[in-house]
This record gives structure tokens, C-alpha cells and sequence, in this order.
């Protein structure tokens, strides 16, 4: 365990590109037994936590089938582990914190780690929203850190596709402008190496984009934020509160409340992006995570998945462009590698307009759906990523045959009613028509009313970089 932390710590060490941001001086002591420890608990925490494999492989390999030959490869991926954003994630975690701050008695039961002198992560708000990296924490040593997810991605990634790579070794990668999502590009792309000169474009994630961004869910105003409340009002919420008054039965006075329980589960997530585990997380049972995990499904699956009406619309604008180049000659393409970074919602949105994860019934929140296939955490973890395979293969009659195929967090992911080329891949012609289907009624601009904020209709700039100077400022 320790020579893999040391291993995974040094290529984070040399991967050090992110300029300097303060370091908490008081958090400074790390327990290095525990560190990684927690993976058990990470498909529960609403994809906050460290980055894991979609953990239902179905042993289809990653290789390319025998007698084709990789043409395209197209990346969709979030950025890595990060700190909690400013704003109600970590003001929410700051009001427990505030509250532990002022309590004079010794704690007990799960919360007794708070006497041993427990230095808090989140002091700092200048690390608020940014990607953890050797230069916010003062553990460097953390494998779990952003950056070394995002060096871990392009050296696998570089060793998946090391082939097509070198066939155009000067090419272009898009990044929106949120420093965490370009941090995280910056080193999956130096992570290729140094035989590769790439070109990052930076995309605003400004709602007058329209169509042209990487995050069009800004661009689309008519999208209901509160769409999950009526659904959630029916989920049983009870295991919060039985977390706050068992808390508060073991350390009188404390006055937990139900939301400080549901804050409690970002806390052990984000510690966790930082320090590598977190005491917080015990204070939990499996079947509180259990039953956490499920609420964030439902509150993603009716806010920003197949549940949200809108969702298909706001997906469809980066599955139509990606459907454009995968329908070019790569003879007439200047590359045939396409690197994409995002958040994570928008790789929800994505995934709801393909059909991925869309197949079973609606789930509901009057119970747990033990059968559904969509879990939040599962499909868009820390450094979550979609690739999208193109590989051309011979016919008996020798002639060549195009194929799509869809890997999600480094699992084969076969499109239903559409998998029956070499590797459980869809012919493209089909493709075509699978996305012609799921997109008869659907339009990005008219059903988000994007007129009212932008009139860029398009996603353009896969095409237009050259005569377009894609250098939006970096954002928190």
C-alpha cells in the first residue's frame, strides 16, 4: 500500500502544473494507514467522492475487435477531485463545523476523533471549488488528489489509443473555463507526454454561448431547477434525522439537525478528495449511505437525467456534434482524437439524450429500486469519463463497415437494441438512426428558450478553432 501511494504521489508531484494556492498551516497531520481505506463507501456519496470504475463489468473487452481498426476516439470526461464550491456546499459544512467549534464538552460515540485534535480541511475558502492538487493540500501524498486523476487518465488513455494518437501528434482538446475542469485537462494532456503538442481551446461556460459551449445547460433558461422537490417530498427522509438524534443523544447539546446529517455525507466526501479519508464518514451505517446514495439518484434522475424533460434537449447539442465527426471521412478530419472536459451534470445530460442508463422503468421515490442500472456516483464520479470508440472492420466480402461503440468509466456500455456489431458495437448507419429517433421532437434552442439569453444555435467550435480564439478567462 505504501509504495503505491509513494508511486502514485510522485507522478502527482512532477504533475505539478496548477500555479500555488494558500495551504492550510494548521492541517498539517495525516494518518497514512487510512488513507484510500474507504472505497467501499465512494458509489454512495452522489458522485462527490474519488474516482472508481463503473463497478458492474460485464467482460466485454476494451480491446478493438480483430480485423478493424480504430478511426476515431472521442473523450467526454469532468474534471477530477476537488475542494467544495463556495456557496451552499460549503456553507453547509462550515455550519457544522461552526457548530463542533462551540461545543464545550468532550464528544463521544462516532464524533470522539473531534477530541483528539482534528484539524478541519476546509479552513481556507480560497481552495473553495478548486481541483486538489500537491500545491492546495498539505498532504502531497494523497493519491487520491485531482491532479493525479487527471495524470492517471491521459497515461491510461495514452495506452488504450497510443496508436491513433501518433497519427496526428499536433491536434486540439477543449476544456471549459472553469479552473478546475482546464486544471484537470492541463494534466491528463502533459500526462501524454512530450511528443504530443496540443492545443487547448478554453469554452466560456457563459449562458450567451447558446449552443456553442461545452455546459448548454447554462444556455438553456427554461430549465427547471426545482423540478425534483415534489419527487423528493416522497422519498423517506427519516435516516436523516435518525442521524442527527443519535448524534445528539451521544454529545448532549450539540442540536444536530437533519440538514447538518445530510451536509455530513459532503463533508466525508470532499475530506476525502483531500486528505485521503475522513473520520466522518463513520459516523455513518451502510444502510444510511444506502439510503443517501438513492437520494441523490433520485434528485439526479428527475433534475438533470431522462426524469427532466429537458434533459434529452440539452444533451442533444454535444451528441449531434459528436454525431458530425464520427460521419466524416477521416480523410478529411485534421484529427481523429477528440478530448472534451466538462462537468459533471453535463455528462448526465449527455448520457440522457445517448440512451445510456435510460432503460428501465422511472425510478420512484416510495421505495429503493434494487434493479436500476443509473446510479449518480456510478456514472459521473470525480474524473468521470464517456469515451466514444469509431472502428471500421471488414465484411466477409471485404468490404469496410463503420462501428460505434460507447465506453463509460472504463466499462463497455452497449446501446440497447444497437449492439450487434463486433465488440457489442452499433454500425453507424444504425447510429444514425438511433439518434434520428430519440431526437424527432426534440430542439436544444426552441425547448430551453435560448433565444432569451444567446442567439448561437450551434455547437461550432470542433470546427472553427482555427479562425476562432477560443480563450475564455478560467473561473472558479
Amino acid at each position: 500500500m505504501l509504495n503505491q501511494i509513494l508511486t502514485l504521489a510522485s507522478i502527482a508531484s512532477t504533475a505539478s502544473i496548477v500555479r500555488a494556492v494558500a495551504i492550510d498551516s494548521a492541517f498539517l497531520e495525516n494518518d497514512f494507514s487510512k488513507i484510500g481505506s474507504q472505497e467501499d463507501i465512494y458509489q454512495y456519496l452522489y458522485g462527490s467522492a474519488p474516482h472508481f470504475s463503473y463497478p458492474v463489468n460485464n467482460s466485454i473487452s476494451l480491446d478493438i475487435p480483430e480485423t478493424c481498426e480504430l478511426v476515431q476516439v472521442h473523450l467526454y470526461a469532468r474534471h477530477g477531485e476537488r475542494y467544495p464550491t463556495a456557496g451552499s456546499t460549503a456553507d453547509g459544512i462550515n455550519n457544522i463545523w461552526y457548530k463542533f467549534g462551540n461545543y464545550t464538552q468532550q464528544f463521544n460515540g462516532s464524533l470522539a476523533f473531534l477530541n483528539e485534535n482534528y484539524q478541519y480541511p476546509f479552513a481556507n475558502s480560497s481552495n473553495y471549488g478548486l481541483l486538489t492538487t500537491p500545491d492546495n493540500v498539505a498532504n502531497p501524498y494523497n493519491p487520491l488528489l485531482g491532479s493525479t486523476t487527471g495524470t492517471t487518465e491521459g497515461l491510461e488513455f495514452l495506452e488504450l489509443y497510443s496508436n491513433i494518437l501518433h497519427k496526428h501528434e499536433n491536434f486540439t482538446a477543449w476544456t471549459s473555463n472553469s479552473d478546475r475542469v482546464h486544471a484537470t485537462a492541463e494534466y491528463f494532456i502533459r500526462a501524454l507526454g512530450d511528443k504530443f503538442n496540443v492545443n487547448l481551446q478554453t469554452i466560456s461556460e457563459d449562458a450567451s454561448q447558446g449552443a456553442n459551449t461545452l455546459t448548454p445547460i447554462n444556455g438553456c433558461p427554461n430549465w427547471n431547477e426545482t423540478a425534483t422537490t415534489a419527487i423528493l417530498a416522497k422519498y423517506d427522509q427519516t435516516f436523516l434525522t435518525d442521524i442527527s438524534k443519535r448524534l445528539n443523544a451521544e454529545n448532549v447539546g450539540l442540536n444536530l439537525t437533519k440538514t447538518d446529517a445530510l451536509n455530513m455525507f459532503n463533508w466525508c466526501a470532499f475530506e476525502i478528495n483531500v486528505r485521503g479519508y475522513s473520520d466522518i464518514c463513520d459516523v455513518f451505517t451502510k444502510d444510511e449511505l444506502i439510503k443517501y446514495g438513492y437520494y441523490g439518484d433520485l434528485m439526479t434522475y428527475y433534475d438533470e437525467f431522462i426524469g427532466n424533460p429537458l434533459a434529452k434537449a440539452v444533451g442533444s447539442v454535444p451528441v449531434n456534434a459528436t454525431l458530425a465527426l464520427l460521419n466524416t471521412p477521416e480523410d478529411k478530419l485534421d484529427q481523429q482524437v477528440f478530448l472534451s472536459f466538462t462537468h459533471d451534470t453535463n455528462l448526465i445530460n449527455y448520457a440522457a439524450a445517448l440512451g445510456i442508463f435510460t432503460d428501465n422503468a422511472p425510478i420512484t421515490p416510495e421505495s429503493i429500486d434494487w434493479t436500476t442500472d443509473f446510479h449518480r456516483s456510478w456514472l459521473v464520479p470525480q474524473g468521470a469519463r464517456i469515451q466514444t470508440q469509431k472502428y471500421n472492420c471488414k465484411s466477409p466480402n471485404n468490404t469496410s463497415i463503420s462501428y460505434v461503440r460507447f465506453i463509460v468509466n472504463d466499462v463497455v456500455k452497449p446501446l440497447t437494441n444497437c449492439s450487434s456489431g463486433p465488440g457489442f458495437s452499433c454500425s453507424l448507419p444504425d447510429y444514425n438512426k438511433f439518434v434520428e429517433d430519440r431526437f424527432q421532437d426534440v430542439d436544444f434552442y426552441t425547448q430551453c428558450g435560448t433565444s432569451k439569453v444567446s442567439n448561437v444555435t450551434d455547437l461550432t467550435f470542433y470546427w472553427d478553432y482555427k479562425t476562432h480564439d477560443y480563450n475564455a478567462p478560467l473561473e472558479i
